[in-house]
């Protein structure tokens, strides 16, 4: 890559832009360059890596334990419930440009996709991990490896649906990115999530989720719903639930076999918030 001074960004006919000068990226064979020069490779396993200089990422993110963990449970069906709520949004008109932040392996970026019919498609993760089974999962997705505390790299109101499920909200560059009209999608967990399963292990606090006026100036509520469902986990998927959790760090500094506490089977409470907002 060849280092360049940052400007002004300029939009060209593509929304991804260069991180480095906020230039358009244009694909060209298997990169991804702009007008100054810079240039990100594909990796062989399909995913665009946009981090640059000493932002390598390295140690950050979701282990390839946390990653494998997330998708049997997604197989599992465990979140099937948020699945059909998703699937039932009303978009008027429905996006056709979506970035899924956080995303993970894809899940629930396949689920946007095929439900809503969105043309074009990007995941973003910081996770290595994570865009490598993205990118194998979701074919018809571009998934970039970048990092959620820089600029999102895409070119103003560029995008029409951008959603945070389980992930950070960076309300600012959503704003910048969505065109008018865009949508804003976020998912988080209330804090009777999976109650029944703390009972057995000391697990993160769930915080009070909130989305206060102030910091959705610009934006007008379209819904709000809860998703609540007891679900009925077998002892294999209660592991699972924790090891895809960042409870599985200090479970795993506290050493112990934590796996032993989780009973045989356990009725436990799906308990998430919806929201879906509107650009003004």
């Amino acid at each position: 890559m060849t280092a360049g001074a940052p400007r002004e960004p300029t939009v060209s006919s593509g929304s991804l832009t260069c991180p480095l000068c906020r230039e358009g990226l244009v694909q060209a064979e298997k990169s991804y360059r702009c007008a100054r020069g810079h240039a990100f490779d594909l990796a062989r396993e399909g995913y665009l890596s946009l981090l640059h200089g000493r932002q390598k990422g390295e140690g950050r993110g979701d282990s390839k334990a946390m990653v494998l963990a997330r998708d049997r449970v997604h197989r599992a069906g465990v979140f099937d419930p948020l699945v059909s709520a998703l699937a039932a949004l009303r978009f008027e008109p429905p996006p056709r440009v979506a970035l899924d932040l956080g995303c993970g392996e894809g899940f629930f970026l396949g689920h946007i996709v095929r439900s809503h019919g969105v043309v074009k498609s990007y995941g973003l993760d910081l996770s290595a991990e994570a865009v490598r089974l993205a990118a194998k999962i979701q074919g018809n997705s571009l998934i970039l490896r970048a990092d959620l505390l820089e600029d999102l790299p895409f070119a103003d109101r560029s995008l029409d649906l951008i959603q945070s499920i389980f992930a950070p909200r960076p309300l600012g560059e959503i704003k910048r990115a969505l065109r008018p009209g865009g949508y804003a999608l976020f998912v988080y967990p209330q804090p009777d999530h999976w109650a029944e399963l703390r009972s057995f292990l000391t697990l993160a606090k769930i915080g009070e989720e909130k989305l206060p006026p102030s910091d959705l100036e610009g934006f007008a509520p379209v819904e709000s719903l809860q998703v609540r469902e007891v679900r009925i986990l077998d002892h294999a998927l209660l592991v699972d639930l924790v090891e895809m959790s960042p409870s599985i760090h200090r479970l795993t500094r506290d050493g112990g076999d934590w796996q032993a506490r989780l009973p045989a089977s356990l009725a436990a409470t799906l308990s998430l918030r919806v929201v879906l907002l509107r650009k003004t």
